[in-house]
């Protein structure tokens, strides 16, 4: 179940980097940042700039999105991605980590973070290209809570 968390989230945080296709045409190649996720088995993707993309992606499963699939942001477009790329990276910054001891004092075990890419396959709005993609990291707690590590992006 955690392993399909990571998958999930991997899978929701490019698509918040996607959001650049509801860009109008001058913001054609323009990079989407979003700051924030949170959730455990239905997410939210929110503090998205640089696009027209509402803001915020919402209502989000993960078992949606764990093969890939479509993403329906606020300003009313959607981006749909494959599948991600995921790799292990040091989970030193993500909520919960206890430097040197490796355990989590509340649960005796650590987070794990993951850094991801992702194809962006689809896109109803302007300005991204497709394929296009987008990365970043998230942190999954040991209760399943995902955030993110590092902001999502689009290239």
């Amino acid at each position: 179940m955690r392993r399909a968390l990571l998958l999930a989230a991997a899978l929701v945080i490019p698509v918040a980097g996607a959001t650049v296709a509801f860009a109008p045409s001058a913001f054609a190649g323009a990079k989407i940042e979003c700051t924030t996720i949170s959730g455990t088995t239905v997410l939210t993707v929110s503090g998205c700039t640089g696009g027209v993309t509402g803001g915020k992606a919402s209502g989000l499963s993960i078992t949606v999105l764990a093969g890939g699939g479509t993403i329906h942001w606020a300003s009313g477009s959607t981006t749909t991605i494959a599948a991600p790329t995921i790799t292990p990276t040091s989970a030193k910054k993500c909520p919960g980590y206890v430097k040197g001891t490796h355990t989590n004092p509340y649960t005796g075990k650590e987070p794990v973070a993951e850094k991801f890419s992702a194809v962006v396959t689809a896109d109803t709005g302007d300005g991204i290209k497709v394929p296009g993609k987008a990365s970043g990291a998230v942190c999954v707690a040991v209760n399943g809570n995902i955030t993110a590590l590092k902001p999502l992006k689009t290239n």
